[in-house]
């Protein structure tokens, strides 16, 4: 049998989606759930082999409607790979999104401008120790989020996010959204991650920013009321203690 080069590219797609695949489910309860339907398989074909014919039939059911069951049972981490197939397109997207316009100096300098007033307020925030959880939209439809909130649209400034969440702001409760040039909502309800393994010194907010996260292709940014240190969570995975100016690439890679 010849092996050409398209066997060879279909073998390490293949291999690249397993293995992103695993990435997404490692760690949660579908992997554990995934295991045990693959178990099911291998059983089922076993006591097919053996000429079992009662057992094999009523194993043969499960099998039977094994693609409509992932996609129940997965419906999370489905929704996980399908955006993170679509996160390219998304971040690609995201400056003629961001500005309106085709990318220039112009609009280059408008972007360094937001990142800047982003870091400021979050550097200053965790100095003096306030609780925040700010999203970065990269592209996604966050309009359920948007109407658990208050609706700004507010030019984005290290004054606003700061007064946003001041402890006495009616407004510092919750996530506070930012999309384009503008502070779209404040004081968002976010899901709450229940994935096994997250560490137990973690808070509702660290918790709420993996779950928007795991849902959706959106950089959370979280500063810890109790420590002050800022994280960082993205594609359902946190990053804790980095610095302003870790944040500040950060903000560049993505935005840019």
């Amino acid at each position: 049998m010849d092996v050409t080069l398209w066997d060879l590219v279909d073998i390490i797609i293949v291999g690249y989606l397993l293995f992103q695949i695993y990435k997404l489910l490692k760690g949660s309860l579908g992997f554990n759930i995934f295991l045990g339907l693959v178990f099911v398989y291998i059983l089922w074909w076993l006591v097919s082999a053996l000429g079992m014919p009662l057992l094999s039939s009523i194993l043969g059911q499960f099998v039977s409607v094994g693609m409509i069951a992932l996609l129940i049972l997965f419906q999370p981490e489905v929704r996980r790979f399908l955006l993170f197939l679509g996160q390219g397109y998304l971040q690609g997207q995201l400056i003629e999104r961001l500005l309106g316009k085709k990318s220039g100096a112009q609009e280059d300098a408008q972007i360094e401008l937001i990142i800047r007033e982003i870091t400021r307020a979050t550097e200053e925030m965790a100095q003096e120790k306030t609780g925040a959880l700010i999203l970065i939209n990269t592209g996604a439809s966050l309009d359920g989020y948007y109407s658990s909130g208050v609706m700004l649209g507010a030019k984005i400034s290290s004054q606003l996010l700061l007064s946003i969440f001041n402890k006495y702001s009616p407004l510092h409760d919750g996530a506070t959204i930012i999309s384009g040039q503008e502070v779209i909502a404040a004081s968002c309800v976010l899901p709450v991650s229940d994935r096994p393994g997250i560490p137990q010194s973690l808070g509702l907010r660290h918790r709420a920013a993996i779950g928007i996260t795991e849902e959706t292709p959106v950089l959370a940014f979280i500063v810890s009321e109790e420590t002050g240190h800022i994280s960082y969570a993205r594609q359902g995975n946190i990053q804790r203690n980095i610095s302003a100016e870790d944040m500040h690439k950060l903000l560049r890679r993505v935005l840019r």
